[in-house]
């Protein structure tokens, strides 16, 4: 059928249908799921979304706008993800919303350069925000589960959240397997590991010299999940993004890498190839 396949496994496909025409779009569908479904009789393959937009990073790892045509004669547009680090309960709340602020835009019909350009005013607004301490304690909280009992874990001491529990279970606190345990990592003054400037958020509170680790937010939280949604980007590229936080970029990459490990593929305007659209 020389269609262009952008992914598939053991049970789906994707295709760039190169058209914005919904009713193209299922037309060239259902063509391809009778051709397809021909071959198999006790497996049968069905469209099962409709994709606007997607980035896809790697295998099972996408984020997508699909549209769904209402009876009205409208469309609904909704924003679909899968496997991207966003979703993880160990980044922060700051971290989370740099990630969606960054997939709205990757998504968005907007042109590569402003999108390159709005990410970069909005990393230089959360940098400036972080740093002038302007954002509330809630969206520095880190969760992580104990998957076991604290004193049971034999790297202890670098584990944030392990540290935690044992400060709390020293306080009389209830810990459990299973609980999640919220910290915040500090700059108390002290030259200890990351893991070991952990503290629970009612601990930070109550305390009149704990600061927030402004670096370790802005480079181990926000830069990771921004750098890997970015990577498919020109302009965009992993020190470019230090820099706009406020980070000494020279500590990071000034091209943009791991191709082998993302296979991206950016998919903007459905009429546009990915080169055309971010190159």
């Amino acid at each position: 059928m020389n269609l262009d396949v952008i992914y598939g496994d053991t049970d789906s496909i994707m295709i760039n249908t190169n058209t914005t025409d919904f009713k193209e779009v299922l037309k060239l569908g259902n063509k391809v799921k009778n051709e397809v479904n021909k071959l198999y009789k006790l497996l049968e393959i069905d469209i099962d979304g409709v994709f606007k937009s997607m980035l896809l990073l790697k295998k099972k790892k996408y984020a997508a706008i699909t549209v769904q045509a209402l009876d009205n004669g409208t469309f609904h547009e909704s924003k679909e993800t899968k496997g991207l680090d966003i979703v993880r309960r160990d980044w922060c709340q700051l971290a989370k919303d740099a990630g969606n602020y960054v997939l709205d835009q990757i998504l968005s019909a907007e042109a590569r350069d402003t999108i390159v350009e709005n990410i970069a005013e909005y990393l230089s607004k959360v940098g400036e925000d972080v740093q002038g301490g302007n954002l509330a304690l809630e969206k520095f909280v880190i969760n992580k589960q104990l998957t076991k009992a604290p004193n049971e874990y034999p790297d202890k001491k670098s584990l944030p959240h392990v540290h935690v529990a044992l400060w709390m279970k020293s306080k009389n606190k209830k810990v459990n397997v299973g609980d999640t345990i919220p910290y915040v990592i500090c700059d108390d003054g002290s030259t200890l590991p990351m893991a070991q400037r952990a503290y629970h958020p009612e601990e930070f509170l109550r305390s009149e010299t704990l600061k927030l680790d402004s670096k370790y937010y802005l480079a181990h939280q926000v830069h990771p999940v921004v750098s890997r949604l970015c990577d498919p980007i020109d302009g965009t590229d992993s020190a470019h993004i230090a820099s706009c936080l406020g980070l000494d970029p020279s500590g990071y990459r000034s091209s943009i890498a791991h191709k082998d490990e993302n296979d991206a593929l950016l998919g903007g305007e459905a009429q546009m190839s990915d080169e055309e659209r971010f190159k």
